[in-house]
């Protein structure tokens, strides 16, 4: 904590694994503020990380929401503990800032926004997709008139079943359509402006049989084929496949083409190839990752703003992304409202 002084904005972090070090660091990072209190029902974790913060570690999360001097809190927990803590941070005046996706359900994303607004308190929702430099520069370019009318946006995203098995669960994590799938339907948004209207999808869960996920008892769709259509006649369209054996290497790649225009990332920026000209376009500089949701946070906060990512975008991702797993389960395409 060298070089905070005590006027530094306090931050609770909830859950100490992989993205909540992440948060952790970015917090750190930030002269502004020092992580504070910790919490995770695996103590040594949070022993961990409160050894590489100075944090206290607290036996519950309420008690971490609720210590003195917290004003802003990291919710990194599987989705389902979301719409509780978030609702429990509100109450208590203190900022939010929850991993994705949201929350399971419009029911439960709906109450913390309410909450959130009813306290005062900004609410955002880390698609930290939106930080990558080539999403930056496809922005960019679509802003620019480089990129013009309807886009056709292709995403894919392979890989082997995750290392943890709350990921896969419909009850926990919802499975990749909605923890993993949600970044392209907000991405789409970020890119044009535009909002869906309607999806139709394709799923299957092709690591039910695998011994990794024998003990799980509601395992989630975990390969889909996804179309979502939005206003201004922009297309999406995505494969996930979280269920592939154990040892596959993973692949993604992504896409963005228009009537014109051909535009792919590559090592130094985006691609943008017309008839047979290429043009390299630099990535747009920023924060990235989780250093970009916290900046997003706090700005909102000195600001008293909307944030880039407020609660309602999160909730606009998790319709959409609640709609696919719809379409899979009836085989029809689901109108959004």
């Amino acid at each position: 904590m060298t070089g905070k002084g005590s006027a530094a904005r306090g931050v609770a972090v909830l859950g100490c694994g992989d993205m909540g070090r992440a948060h952790a660091a970015a917090w750190q990072e930030r002269e502004d503020s020092r992580v504070v209190a910790v919490f995770d029902p695996d103590r040594e974790r949070a022993e961990a990380m409160a050894a590489g913060t100075g944090a206290e570690v607290c036996e519950s999360w309420q008690a971490a929401i609720e210590k003195p001097g917290v004003q802003a809190v990291s919710i990194c927990t599987p989705i389902c503990f979301h719409a509780g803590m978030a609702g429990h941070a509100a109450k208590h005046g203190r900022h939010v800032l929850t991993e994705k996706a949201i929350a399971l359900t419009l029911e439960d994303a709906d109450s913390m926004i309410a909450a959130a607004a009813a306290a005062g308190v900004k609410l955002v929702v880390a698609y930290q997709h939106r930080t990558f430099p080539q999403h930056r520069t496809w922005r960019s370019l679509v802003q620019r008139g480089i990129l013009e009318g309807p886009l056709h946006v292709r995403f894919e995203d392979i890989r082997s079943i995750r290392p943890k098995p709350a990921m896969h669960r419909r009850s926990m994590n919802g499975g990749p359509v909605i923890d993993m799938a949600g970044h392209h339907f907000d991405l789409l948004r970020y890119f044009t402006g535009g909002e869906p209207l309607r999806v139709t999808a394709h799923g299957h869960c092709f690591g039910a049989s695998k011994p990794e996920l024998r003990n799980i008892e509601d395992p989630a769709v975990d390969a889909a084929e996804i179309l979502v259509e939005y206003t201004g006649g922009h297309v999406l369209s995505t494969y996930i496949n979280w269920g592939l054996p154990a040892g596959y290497p993973g692949s993604f790649s992504a896409s963005v083409r228009t009537a014109e225009v051909v535009s792919v990332p590559v090592k130094d920026g985006i691609a943008v190839r017309r008839g047979e000209n290429e043009e390299l376009c630099e990535t747009v500089p920023g924060l990235t990752g989780t250093a970009g949701r916290v900046e997003d946070l706090v700005s909102a906060i000195e600001a008293d703003a909307r944030p880039e990512v407020a609660g309602e975008d999160g909730r606009k991702a998790l319709e959409v992304c609640l709609a696919a797993l719809e379409s899979i389960a009836t085989g029809k395409t689901v109108e959004l409202a």
